[in-house]
């Protein structure tokens, strides 16, 4: 009898698939998963790539798939304990045996409101959106679902509707502004299937933005609402919290790819040329960091020079790599001013 029902359960027909990719997740991935089996008026399945994790994530996988036929594991090809194939690859395996009319995104470390994706699913019904998201609201330790949200509220929800070239412009690293790939969207998965869409598996940063990038191009309709329904945790284990020169020159490199193919206008170009000259300035950012960090001080300063746009951004950071120097415990990072869109 038992076996009956788990057999139902994975073969009801699914209004969303949760796609997690997850390392190391061990503190934060059961309220994860339980805030998607919490959803209301919405048949789900929460598809888990434990990638390479050596802490207790698979116990706690093990655990709560035993008692629940909505969750998932989904194997991930060539990856080995401590040794993580990164989020793109983790989210094409759970692609791959999605079952749902739609894809929603939910990192291991978040968590969404139960209403959130009813809420989504009914307002791409009302706008016909192909992708839809919501507002986030950043988080560090206890979540608040009235916490203030990346967007502005108002005092009623409002719709906007998000083109390729506005969503390179607001995406540029190092310029001000609410950056719309930290968005976790919700996906008809007839449009990624239609298509063909996948993540490109070498990134490792900004891999969410270069998904939705594709979607654009093809044609995709994306309506973004100031209703806040995704938790979003901030924190020193987030991706974009510790961005390295070589997860700039993968997104850089993916993205020029997709440039050759995908600007179909001189605004998309345009803005794709914006676009890429701010991770130039990013990769030099991170080199003179690196350089500062092996005590190559002239190094970082030849190669500040060639950019005096990364200046203002190198201050602070430098600063920390001088007292490190001077026996303070300070480490030169990336400046919080770098978001790629993702983690």
């Amino acid at each position: 009898m038992a076996n009956q029902i788990v057999a139902d359960a994975r073969t009801a027909p699914v209004d969303v698939s949760f796609l997690m990719a997850a390392h190391n997740a061990a503190p934060w991935i059961e309220t994860a998963i339980h805030s998607a089996l919490d959803q209301v008026g919405v048949a789900v399945e929460i598809l888990v790539v434990d990638d390479g994790s050596v802490d207790a994530t698979a116990s706690v996988l093990a655990r709560l798939a035993a008692d629940e036929p909505r969750i998932r594991r989904i194997p991930l090809d060539g990856v080995q304990p401590g040794a993580p194939r990164g989020p793109s690859a983790a989210r094409n395996a759970a692609i791959g045996a999605a079952r749902g009319r739609w894809l929603a995104i939910l990192d291991a470390d978040d968590l969404i409101v139960p209403d959130r994706t009813r809420t989504l699913l009914d307002l791409a019904a009302a706008t016909d959106a192909e992708i839809i998201a919501d507002n986030p609201i950043p988080f560090a330790g206890s979540f608040d679902p009235q916490g203030a949200g990346m967007l502005e509220r108002g005092r009623e929800p409002y719709l906007f509707t998000v083109e390729l070239a506005q969503y390179l412009t607001c995406n540029r690293m190092l310029t001000p502004g609410v950056k719309l790939g930290y968005l976790k969207p919700m996906l008809r998965a007839d449009l990624v299937r239609r298509h063909g869409l996948r993540y490109d598996a070498d990134v490792r940063i900004g891999e969410d933005f270069l998904f939705c990038v594709a979607a654009l191009a093809v044609g995709a309709r994306f309506i973004v609402s100031s209703y806040a329904g995704y938790g979003y945790r901030r924190g020193a284990s987030s991706l974009s919290h510790r961005l390295r020169l070589a997860d700039i020159r993968r997104l850089d490199a993916a993205f020029a790819a997709w440039a050759v193919q995908g600007a179909q206008s001189a605004e998309i170009r345009q803005a794709a040329h914006a676009y890429r000259d701010s991770l130039a300035t990013a990769q030099i950012i991170a080199r003179v960091i690196d350089a500062a960090q092996g005590g190559r001080w002239l190094r970082g300063a030849v190669l500040a020079l060639a950019r005096p746009r990364a200046w203002r951004f190198l201050t602070r950071s430098l600063v920390e790599a001088a007292g490190k120097r001077f026996g303070k415990r300070l480490r030169p990072a990336m400046p919080d001013t770098l978001p790629v869109g993702q983690r």
